[in-house]
């Protein structure tokens, strides 16, 4: 009886460990949605204006679409495709959500830009105008094979000094994101 006594209290105080092996094979496939340069971009005058161009940052792991705009000093400039977010590789429909998240470092010049926005499917805008913000625009829902475009809008203080109206000098920047979920 003793020795069946150790035995239980030996089977209690052990430990038992169990292992399961998991192997996590990874792949990689094209993003759902595509940003590409839309048609003011690409076609002449405004080519001179607009430049889209992706790198991948490699300190954030994020791919970032650099959108570079020419506006007029003392005039509203309004392009109507800038980008387009297509749904090239999905098998199903996407929706799309633009969100503000203001500005990337400022420069001397910041404070002459007056308006800057993105101008969404529907008139919705995401950006300031003055001292208003636009937060959000959609969701939108793209289906395979098809895009919208983004459009924007720029507005040039007058007063701004002519060494920075060279169409070189970057006035600001300004971060908006794109939030995409699978439908």
């Amino acid at each position: 009886m003793a020795l069946v006594a150790l035995a239980v209290a030996a089977m209690v105080a052990a430990t038992f460990t169990f292992t399961n092996v998991t192997y996590w094979s990874i792949n990689a496939t094209k993003p759902p949605i595509s940003v590409d340069q839309g048609s003011d971009a690409t076609t002449p005058p405004s080519s001179d204006y607009i430049h889209v161009g992706n790198e991948y940052d490699p300190t954030t792991g994020k791919n970032i679409t650099r959108i570079s705009i020419v506006g007029f000093k003392g005039a509203a400039t309004d392009f109507s495709s800038v980008l387009k977010l297509c749904n090239r590789y999905g098998s199903g429909p996407m929706q799309v959500r633009l969100v503000w998240v203001g500005l990337v470092g400022s420069t001397p010049y910041t404070s002459y830009i007056r308006a800057f926005y993105a101008k969404a499917p529907g008139g919705q805008k995401v950006g300031f105008e003055g001292s208003t913000t636009h937060s959000s625009a959609g969701p939108y829902t793209i289906a395979p094979g098809n895009c919208i475009d983004i459009g924007a809008h720029v507005a040039i203080d007058a007063n701004l000094p002519d060494s920075a109206a060279n169409g070189r000098t970057i006035l600001g920047t300004y971060q908006i994101d794109i939030e995409i979920s699978l439908s």
